[in-house]
């Protein structure tokens, strides 16, 4: 745990321990916390607002003895250049930003391939700017973004978001997708444009979308 300064919505400035390590082993509870967004959130001392920071945090434990290193969303143009004030160390994996982070926790728990799901991404997002009819410039939110949410009566649940505005967009694609992808993907991921987000330790579709 660590001190952390945070500055409330009402101006109000509060100190408060937040974790900066997480071993999902022995605390595997903090696993449903991220998924229902509930991990580091906190209430002002002063007006009672909860409040959802983002700070640098190490998950062990994930899929065996690996680990996802978490970035604040707010810190991803500036890991993207390198440029980070910090050192993550060598993780298996990174995730940015809280969705991001939900997300590969997620689909490693359940024993998924997360550059398979970021191929599966890859198609949707390819397929989403193509369509006839989708939203122009003006009507969308100028940043698509596509996150796995789970499985669903065999078929497995993504949500689109930013083709419209205050909208989000729901695909399912049949798991026998999902099987064939990998059946190949170290092959797939040693090809253009996949080796461009399949190798780690970011494996995410918007390191070129």
């Amino acid at each position: 745990m660590s001190k952390r300064s945070i500055t409330c919505f009402c101006e109000h400035v509060f100190e408060t321990e937040i974790p900066d390590a997480v071993d999902l082993v022995a605390q595997p509870s903090v696993l449903d916390e991220v998924i229902r967004g509930d991990f580091m959130t906190v209430s002002c001392p002063l007006c009672g607002k909860r409040l959802s920071p983002e700070f640098p945090c190490r998950f062990s434990g994930v899929s065996g003895d690996r680990d996802v290193f978490f970035i604040p969303e707010l810190d991803r143009v500036t890991y993207l250049r390198g440029k980070l004030s910090y050192d993550p160390g060598k993780p298996w994996r990174i995730a940015i930003g809280f969705a991001e982070l939900a997300e590969k926790l997620r689909l490693f728990s359940k024993g998924l391939d997360d550059r398979v799901i970021e191929t599966m991404k890859y198609y949707l997002l390819s397929r989403s700017s193509e369509a006839e009819g989708m939203a122009s410039a003006e009507d969308g939110e100028g940043d698509v973004t596509v996150i796995f949410a789970g499985e669903e009566h065999g078929k497995m649940l993504f949500h689109i978001s930013g083709l419209r505005k205050g909208e989000i967009a729901v695909a399912k694609l049949g798991r026998d997708l999902y099987s064939k992808i990998e059946a190949d993907i170290e092959k797939r991921a040693s090809e253009d444009p996949f080796k461009e987000f399949c190798k780690g330790p970011y494996v995410s579709v918007r390191r070129i979308a």
